[in-house]
Formats: C-alpha cells, sequence, structure tokens
C-alpha cells in the first residue's frame, strides 16, 4: 500500500470520528438578581414638648395657736350694707341688711350683738344722719361669736321710711329722692348702699 492510500485512510477515519463527536451541552445560565430589601420609610418621629415644670408648693396654711381663737383685728371683719331692692315705694317698709363675716385666715372672736351693731339711713350726699336703727330699737345684749374663716353672720330689720331723733320721740316722713344705707359693727362701717324712694 502506497503513503497515499494510507493517508487517505487516515483521514477518512479522522473525519468520521470528528462527525460522532457530541456537541458540547451548553449550560444555560439564569443570572437571578440580587434581593433587594423591602424599602422601609423612616418612621416620622413626632417630639413631644418637654413636661412642664412643677407647680411651687403651696404655701402652708397658717396654723392656729392652741388655746381659744384670739380677738378679731379690725382688718379681719368685713361688714356689708344691703338693700333688697333698688327702688321702693313711699309707704313700703325695706328690710335693710347687715352681714359681718371673718376674711381673714384664722377664726377669731367678736363681738357683734345689738349693743355694737347700728344701720344709718342718710342723705343723698351723706351730710345729714336722718335715722339710725339704735333710736328705736333696743340696743342691749352681747353676742360674742367665734368667726370661722369666711363665715356670715347677717341680721336685718325694717324701716318705716320715716326720721328718728335719740330715744325714738318724733318721726317724719321723709320725700321721695335718694338715701343712703350705712351698716356699722363696734364702730367699723360698710360702703354706703345708694337707694330711691319714689
Amino acid at each position: 500500500m502506497s503513503i497515499l492510500a494510507l493517508l487517505l485512510a487516515i483521514w477518512l477515519i479522522g473525519s468520521l470520528i470528528g462527525r460522532t463527536d457530541p456537541q458540547p451541552q451548553l449550560q444555560a445560565v439564569t443570572s437571578t438578581p440580587p434581593s433587594t430589601p423591602p424599602s422601609t420609610a423612616p418612621a416620622s418621629s413626632s417630639t413631644s414638648p418637654p413636661p412642664p415644670p412643677p407647680a411651687p408648693p403651696a404655701p402652708p396654711s397658717p396654723t392656729a395657736p392652741p388655746g381659744p381663737p384670739a380677738a378679731c383685728e379690725d382688718a379681719q371683719v368685713n361688714v356689708v350694707a344691703e338693700v333688697p331692692k333698688p327702688s321702693y315705694e313711699i309707704g313700703q317698709q325695706p328690710e335693710f341688711k347687715i352681714h359681718v363675716s371673718n376674711v381673714g385666715q384664722l377664726p377669731c372672736t367678736k363681738d357683734i350683738g345689738r349693743a355694737v351693731r347700728e344701720l344709718v339711713v342718710t342723705s343723698a350726699d351723706g351730710a345729714t344722719q336722718l335715722w339710725s336703727s339704735n333710736h328705736c330699737f333696743a340696743t342691749e345684749g352681747t353676742e360674742v361669736r367665734v368667726m370661722q374663716p369666711r363665715e356670715v353672720f347677717t341680721y336685718g330689720l325694717s324701716w318705716a321710711g320715716s326720721t328718728s331723733d335719740e330715744g325714738c320721740r318724733t318721726h317724719t316722713r321723709v320725700g321721695p329722692g335718694d338715701y343712703l344705707l350705712i351698716a356699722k359693727v363696734a364702730g367699723k362701717a360698710s360702703n354706703p348702699v345708694v337707694f330711691r324712694l319714689t
């Protein structure tokens, strides 16, 4: 066999073997994108205002000393005159009132009896006294009270609409016009209250 024939035979055999080689398998590679964590919105932070500063402690209430209450000072006693209505007809009898109270912080004692109470009617300018409850009503008797803070004592009497004098000897009916009522307790006077007779 010639060399040419041998080379031809080798080439044929090589061609046949090359055709039967299996084709390489390409493996599909699927790339998965990296998982992204869910986005979390930043929590809205609500800033609370700082708490208010604590209130200063209340001053301690005054404590009454041991033993019976002391006598009321003038500054502790409040006197108020009252006329129930601003206007009356001639012939009506207003019911005047006097209110006595302790405006202090501690109990105190005070004589508020009939002997130290007085209601007075004056002219509109306050210059002339026209009537006094002490002229025609009994003024005897004491009434010593322990007056608690803000406690009010009230007394009343009717006015006949006339003048008076010491001993209640003469009376003259007053005419229409404006008048003042003043209350007094142990010399301490109230503010005047205006009322009218028509």
